[in-house]
């Protein structure tokens, strides 16, 4: 699942991912897609042109872009930073192990603008842990075959980006109404409802809370009546039709 997200403006063209401190710049004088240390990693990235988007999965993350590093670092405190070169910007989160093996994959070695760092995963597809019939709608991903997965975390991964956003919503409406129909509990619905809320505010700078609040009530009210990939395009249409704009 996906812990953290940051996206950062790199004076120089270098990007730190590990430990929170003990970065040895001496190591890292060196050129090329990445230089690593058993602490730190680092990543050439684009500067001074836009913004360096950095992803942190634990157990599970999409399989996207080049694999540039596959390894294990030593997080004394259990702590993974994402760190700029000056170390004036910095992102800094807890994980579960301080010893994870770490998978780092950007989209255009020596110039990422994308990067993905999954911790501790294994390369097992996705399909064969969660998904009962064929794969996944979107990328595949990345998971530790020892973690449990459950629906939760398959909703999550559903809702974990934007691109795809029909396939996207309609695989989170397929694990809601497979909730409802297993545990019968229309608060947890509502949680989900919430979530898939917050995830439509994302899809258009000018899409509003109100608007996606319509669209929960949408859900509320069809959910189970329509199968998901319809109430899918309901909600999409519905929202584009009340933004005034394409959304997809």
């Amino acid at each position: 699942m996906q812990i953290g997200a940051v996206q950062m403006y790199l004076g120089f063209g270098h990007i730190f991912l590990g430990a929170t401190s003990g970065r040895d710049m001496s190591v890292f004088d060196g050129d090329g897609p990445i230089t690593a240390t058993d602490r730190h990693v680092r990543v050439a990235a684009r500067p001074q042109v836009g913004l360096v988007r950095v992803r942190l999965w634990q157990g599970a993350g999409p399989r996207v872009g080049r694999l540039v590093f596959d390894g294990v670092l030593d997080l004394p405190d259990a702590r993974f930073c994402v760190e700029e070169a000056t170390g004036l910007s910095r992102f800094v989160t807890k994980v579960s192990s301080v010893e994870p093996r770490v998978l780092v994959a950007v989209d255009d070695p020596g110039h990422a603008s994308r990067i993905d760092v999954v911790l501790e995963p294994e390369f097992v597809p996705r399909s064969a842990q969660v998904w009962t019939s064929g794969d996944p709608p979107f990328p595949k991903l990345t998971v530790a075959p020892t973690a449990p997965r459950h629906r939760a975390d398959v909703f999550a991964d559903a809702l974990a980006g934007h691109d795809f956003p029909r396939r996207r919503l309609a695989a989170a409406l397929t694990v809601m109404a497979e909730e409802r129909r297993v545990r019968g509990s229309e608060q947890i619905v509502a949680f989900f409802i919430n979530d898939v809320v917050e995830w439509l505010r994302w899809l258009h700078e000018r899409v509003t809370w109100d608007m996606c609040r319509e669209s929960g009530r949408m859900l509320t009210e069809q959910l189970g009546r329509r199968p998901p990939e319809d109430l899918a395009d309901d909600v999409l249409i519905d929202l584009q039709r009340r933004l005034g704009q394409q959304l997809y």
